[in-house]
């Protein structure tokens, strides 16, 4: 253990990220404050747009890291840690949902007087009370399931002789569909109630398609910068093949669910479920629409093809941020439209609440990344992981 120990360096560093995360984050809350004089409404939906886009990268990312477990999975383990250290922002972006507390009302409908008359056969789930209970539930299983994994699986760093292995395996097998349902109906609660008419039962396998493209992105970024600094010992071209993969499957599968949502939307034609993409489909929408499907599925699609751009590290890096920006288009596609306001899509505050949020988020997450090893140095499968090799 000790000799293994010595081996993998530890993060020690790390403040200069947090500092800048910090002063992007400051700089976003000085706009969100401006922006509460200047346009509160169309504050709350940029607030809730970069909110949800954080939220279904860091629920992802525990799926992903479940799923993994669930396997026993041995090439994953190179990157668990990162992994681990986006799961770690669950309890940050439970405090981030105070503020959307303050802008129900102009957020969803089914809470406005002039609309509940009308939606008032679904009241009984569509209501203040049970959407915050819901929320609270829904952190409640992503944070408890989260520190669990992450607690064993640093505890066996440090007890080499602990046997957590079989632990997160049936833990994580055990929780996956709990933790999938409670995405299910966030993207329900959070999302698709935004236009409470509009209901599909695909929807929540379309945000989930999205966030784990995302989350893989973000960890395949994260991989690239810990590399590039020194902290991945051990890390090699096949590693991030494999996450190349991963990009390139989730991006399909994001494709996917997006054509046949529609489809089944299209042949049914019901004028209350086709509203959701006629306002999509109007306007500037129409311009966004066409860019979304060419920024996250034609061009990464077609790059992603490519055998040698999955094993060069700072072209996957480029493509993560690439893709990582069509993932918030696509969340801001799914959001800003139900304000039903002409013009141009697009405003500083979307800008301000993404870097308020993210900026958070980012230095949360290398702060409690430090002082870890980057690699599960005790797991029984490390020399596998680290000996892997894809052709």
């Amino acid at each position: 253990m000790k000799q293994r120990d010595t081996m993998v360096p530890v993060l020690r560093g790390g403040r200069g990220v947090i500092k800048a995360s910090l002063g992007a984050a400051a700089a976003g809350v000085i706009l969100l404050l401006i922006g509460i004089f200047v346009d509160p409404a169309r504050l709350a939906f940029a607030y809730l747009t970069a909110y949800v886009y954080l939220v279904s990268i860091a629920v992802s990312a525990l799926l992903f890291l479940m799923i993994c477990h669930a396997m026993r999975a041995s090439w994953p383990v190179v990157v668990r840690r990162l992994t681990e250290a986006i799961v770690k922002t669950m309890p940050l972006l439970l405090l981030l949902f105070i503020p959307l507390l303050f802008g129900l009302r102009t957020l969803y409908p089914w809470l406005r007087p002039h609309d509940m008359e009308r939606l008032a056969h679904k009241a009984a789930y569509l209501n203040r009370g049970y959407f915050v209970a819901r929320t609270a539930l829904y952190f409640v299983i992503w944070i408890v399931v989260g520190h669990l994994l992450c607690r064993w699986s640093e505890a066996s760093d440090r007890e080499p002789a602990l046997p957590v292995a079989h632990r997160l395996y049936a833990f994580s097998g055990g929780a996956i569909p709990l933790v999938g349902l409670a995405l299910t109906f966030a993207s329900f609660d959070w999302i698709m109630s935004l236009s409470p008419s509009f209901y599909s039962t695909m929807f929540p396998v379309y945000v989930f398609a999205g966030g784990c493209l995302g989350a893989i992105a973000a960890l395949t970024l994260s991989t690239a910068v810990a590399d590039r600094r020194g902290l991945l010992p051990g890390v090699n071209t096949s590693h991030y093949y494999a996450l190349g993969r991963l990009l390139l499957t989730f991006t399909v599968f994001w494709a996917y669910s997006a054509f046949f949502q529609l489809l089944l939307h299209w042949e049914a034609n019901r004028p209350d479920e086709v509203e959701f993409y006629k306002k999509r489909i109007e306007g500037p929408w129409q311009e966004v629409s066409a860019v979304l499907v060419i920024v996250k599925f034609a061009i990464p699609f077609l790059l992603l093809l490519n055998y040698r751009i999955k094993r060069v590290p700072g072209a996957l890096a480029a493509a993560s941020i690439w893709l990582l920006a069509a993932h918030y288009i696509d969340i801001h596609w799914l959001v800003i439209p139900e304000l039903g306001r002409p013009g141009f899509p697009y405003s500083f505050l979307d800008l301000a609440a993404i870097l308020a949020q993210g900026g958070a988020v980012v230095a949360f997450a290398v702060h409690r990344l430090r002082g870890l090893p980057l690699l599960p140095i005790n797991d029984p499968r490390l020399p596998e992981a680290l000996a892997y090799d894809s052709v």
